[in-house]
């Protein structure tokens, strides 16, 4: 980082660390149960109702998003629902629906460099701009992550699909798309029994592949040529 950024980065990460810290405490909070719980990061997601009355601003939480501490979605969860939902927010856009979990740089961020930064500040040598993670590392996930010794497919830390029962066509496909890093194509990777149709049972697969996810984030489709099939991020 050069000098000029330094001298206009650090003023904005004061203010907002002034008035954030009680909300980025709950933020940790809720993350930290959800780990203890072994549960996914986002059943613990905070309102924004309760970052604002703990005296997070609307432009401290545009901050935190822009810079890679904090994911924000939409809650979409009905009252009889077993589970919580979430659609992806696409811009800076809040709502009273908005909610909130840390990214890995945000907890580093809280649980390390804002606390040094805190503690250089009551001994009167507050240096912020070197006690903060790097940016980059909290760039938003490029592709999705399969998890296969738990069954779930994953959007940065939220859950897309999670599978409790076998269903070992889905998972050979999202194996193969984990094993060569996602790329936006793959050739079809289920084995070819004779007594099937192999352009059959690919479009079946990828069909239960869309069903069914928990956050409806990721979109499988054929190739066209029933050899194939493609990923996309649903916007």
């Amino acid at each position: 980082m050069s000098e000029a950024q330094r001298s206009t980065s650090a003023p904005t990460a004061q203010r907002v660390f002034s008035s954030c810290r009680s909300g980025l405490a709950i933020l940790l909070e809720a993350i930290e149960t959800a780990k203890e719980l072994r549960l996914d990061a986002w059943d613990f997601a905070v309102e924004i109702q309760n970052l604002r009355s703990a005296g997070l601003t609307s432009s401290g939480l545009r901050w935190l998003l822009c810079k890679g501490y904090v994911e924000h979605a939409i809650e979409t969860t009905q009252p009889e629902a077993a589970q919580r939902t979430f659609q992806p927010a696409g811009n800076l856009m809040l709502c009273q629906a908005s909610c909130f979990v840390l990214t890995p740089a945000g907890m580093a961020l809280v649980r390390g460099g804002w606390c040094h930064s805190v503690d250089r500040k009551e001994r009167g040598t507050l240096n912020l701009t070197q006690a903060l993670p790097d940016p980059g590392a909290a760039a938003r996930p490029k592709v999705p992550r399969w998890d296969a010794a738990c069954h779930e497919l994953h959007w940065g830390p939220m859950l897309v699909k999670r599978f409790r029962l076998p269903a070992l066509n889905q998972e050979l496909i999202l194996a193969a798309f984990e094993e060569e890093g996602w790329p936006p194509h793959i050739d079809d990777p289920l084995p070819n029994p004779f007594q099937h149709d192999p352009k059959q049972r690919l479009h079946d697969t990828i069909k239960r592949l869309n069903r069914h996810q928990v956050n409806q984030l990721v979109r499988f489709r054929a190739d066209g040529s029933g050899c194939g099939i493609i990923w996309e991020l649903r916007s």
